[in-house]
């Protein structure tokens, strides 16, 4: 199991490095990083910081000091759907991203109004029963948008979209190119 997540995120990394460069891609174990931490609350209290925390990020990609791009890669197979969705509406409500770098040194972003809105990537492993699970994938991100207002002012996630690894690059790209 720990082999494969290690393999799915050097396959993300892999592919982000296509499009972003590596000093742009933040991922926990790479290039310094301790951890990438989501919190519901753009200010902090210290000693109640863990109140406030609702997720640690897989892979955040920041291009010109601005948080764009936040990637959940679920390494579990199969993948039931409320993992496959559950990241995005903590994505939905977070307001601050706080990178922890193994040196002690941090990096916050504030995520308060409509230009600090990001994308979300959700990537799992190829699934067993492909077609069948790629359908349902599909029937997730349609349903899902079509459920959830990404436009409120209580969002902070722009857009996103679920794939298995294998369909990565394309659906990374579409995403892309829809948001920017």
């Amino acid at each position: 199991m720990v082999r494969e997540t290690l393999d799915l995120s050097n396959i993300v990394f892999d592919a982000l490095t296509q499009i972003f460069k590596p000093k742009e891609i933040y991922m926990k174990g790479k290039g310094g990083i301790n951890n990438i931490v989501l919190f519901d609350e753009p200010v902090l209290i210290d000693r109640e910081k863990s109140r406030y925390r609702i997720l640690y990020s897989s892979m955040m990609v920041i291009k010109d000091d601005k948080p764009i791009l936040a990637i959940e890669i679920l390494q579990h197979k199969p993948t039931p759907p409320r993992d496959i969705v559950g990241p995005i509406p903590l994505y939905m409500i977070s307001r601050k991203i706080v990178i922890n770098k193994e040196n002690g040194k941090k990096q916050e972003y504030e995520l308060i109004d409509k230009d600090s809105k990001i994308l979300l990537l959700v990537v799992i492993p190829e699934q067993p029963e492909r077609g069948q699970k790629s359908l349902q994938i599909n029937d997730l991100n349609e349903k899902f948008k079509g459920v959830l207002d990404l436009e409120s002012e209580y969002s902070n996630l722009k857009d996103f979209a679920i794939c298995e690894i294998n369909d990565l690059k394309p659906v990374l790209n579409k995403l892309l190119e829809k948001n920017y």
